[in-house]
Order: C-alpha cells, then sequence, then structure tokens
C-alpha cells in the first residue's frame, strides 16, 4: 500500500517479529507514540465493502501519515508489487538453516525431484461463524485433487504436508511420496512451504502468504470464498486473482460441497 499511495513503509510496534524472521530492507521501525498524529484507515473484513482502487485513491488524497488496521489480503493490492515482495520477504539465514537440514534429512536435495508442499489448516476454522463467513477448511477431495494435478504434470515428485492437525494428515496422506514436517515453528513451516517448487494451499492469511511467496504454481481451492457468503459478496470474489489474470494460480475443486469431513 505505501508503493501504492507514494508512502514509505514503517513497522509498527508489535510486529517486531517480521524483522525477526525476514531480512525486509523496507521498514523502518518507530515508536508508538509517533504515531498519535498518523490518519487511521481500517478495513473490517466483514464489515466493510471493499473497492480497492477507490481505497488507494483516497489514501493518495490524504496529506497526513497513514496507520492501516485491518484486512488488506487482497490480490489487488498486492499483485504491482508481488516481485518485490518476494524479495523483501526473504527469510533469515538461521531459518533457511533449518529448512536446508529438513530436505536434507528427508532425502529431497535432488534437482530432479519436484517438491510440492501442502498447507492443511484445520483447527480453528471448524465454527458456524467461519463457515458462514465463506471459510473454513476445504474437504478431503480438494487435497487429494490438488496432489493428482501435480502427479499428472510430474513424474518425480514428493509431497511435503504442514498442518496444525498432523493426526488427521496421517490418518488421511499414506502414500509412498509424502513427507510430514513436524516439529517446527511455524515461521520454519511457512520456509519449508515456500522453499518447494509448487504449493497446494488451504484457507487463512498463513497459506495466503505462502501461496503469493511461492515462485511456482500455486493450487488454491476453487470455492474460497464460498459462493455468495459474506465475503465473497464484499470482495466480488476478489480475495484470489481471476485464473486468466494471475498464471502463479490454479483453482482446483472438491468433489462435493461439503466444508469439514
Amino acid at each position: 500500500m505505501a508503493k501504492l499511495t507514494n508512502r514509505i513503509p514503517i513497522l509498527n510496534p508489535g510486529y517486531e517479529d517480521l524483522k525477526r524472521i525476514f531480512t525486509i530492507s523496507t521498514l523502518i521501525e518507530t515508536k508508538l507514540t509517533t504515531l498519535e498524529s498518523f490518519y487511521r484507515y481500517k478495513q473490517n473484513v466483514l464489515h466493510m465493502p471493499l473497492n480497492v482502487e477507490a481505497t488507494v485513491e483516497s489514501l493518495k488524497n490524504i496529506s497526513l501519515d497513514v496507520m492501516l488496521n485491518g484486512f488488506f489480503d487482497y490480490f489487488r493490492y498486492f499483485s504491482p508489487v508481488v516481485h518485490k515482495l518476494r524479495k523483501e520477504f526473504t527469510f533469515r539465514k538461521r531459518i533457511r538453516q533449518q529448512v536446508d537440514e529438513f530436505f536434507r534429512k528427508a532425502n529431497h536435495t535432488e534437482k530432479r525431484i519436484i517438491k510440492v508442499g501442502i498447507h492443511i489448516r484445520r483447527t480453528d476454522l471448524n465454527t458456524p461463524s467461519i463457515i458462514f463467513q465463506g471459510f473454513g477448511c476445504p474437504p478431503l477431495s480438494y487435497f487429494t485433487n490438488a496432489m493428482n494435478f501435480f502427479r499428472s504434470k510430474y513424474s518425480n515428485i514428493r509431497f511435503v504436508v504442514c498442518s496444525d492437525s498432523m493426526k488427521w494428515a496421517r490418518r488421511h496422506f499414506t502414500s509412498d511420496d509424502i513427507t510430514f514436517a513436524t516439529n517446527h515453528s511455524a515461521e520454519v513451516d511457512m520456509a519449508i512451504l515456500t522453499s518447494c517448487d509448487h504449493v497446494i494451499i488451504s484457507n487463512g492469511t498463513f497459506s495466503w502468504w505462502v501461496g503469493c511467496l511461492c515462485r511456482g504454481t500455486t493450487v488454491r481451492y476453487k470455492q474460497m470464498p464460498k459462493y455468495k457468503s459474506s465475503v465473497y459478496n464484499m470482495t466480488s470474489g476478489g480475495h484470489w486473482p481471476p485464473d486468466d489474470d494471475y498464471n502463479h494460480y490454479v483453482a482446483i475443486d472438491s468433489d462435493d460441497d461439503s466444508l469439514w469431513e
């Protein structure tokens, strides 16, 4: 947003983990007292209509410094600067070393092996309100279809699963071409997934950023957000880019219309 509105990005107190995890060069840290004069712009994913172009234009016309608050994870904001974002959000050396060690132990270091990361988020999405909004965990058949999509394209393939519900994942994914990444911090999980050649994502901002930072193909659930749900209507389907506008993404459906099997 800073790039789109001709501003300089600064780091709000409380987000120091970004500097701890990534080698971000453009962020300037600031103290909370310096933010008192900032114009506060809040975007609530559930209550405010999303008009990206109008938002950008309105912020351009504000002469004050601006503090953003809320949900801005929409590709209409990010697509103009996605390549710069990938350069900025580079994991620090200690995290990259853990990723290298994981792939070494898993025997996934040969260049001829195509690595496909799978992120499965389940534990906090099984609530009526979340599903009503248009979110939730995609059904098992979505992940199966996504894996078969990559199997049809590559012969020497390994899937790497990161999940907050590894017990569920181990129960449902039993083929020999799957490796489970366990006992890592969230940032190492993200680094493992984005280090893969391609990714299959679930739902939520963690998956959203995995898909954004991945340099290969990202497969996402076609029914996310669910058609005509509150989030879908608010974003006009813009939470994800149209397939023909952003070929980094491939939308794949499930074999049924359910969430949470």
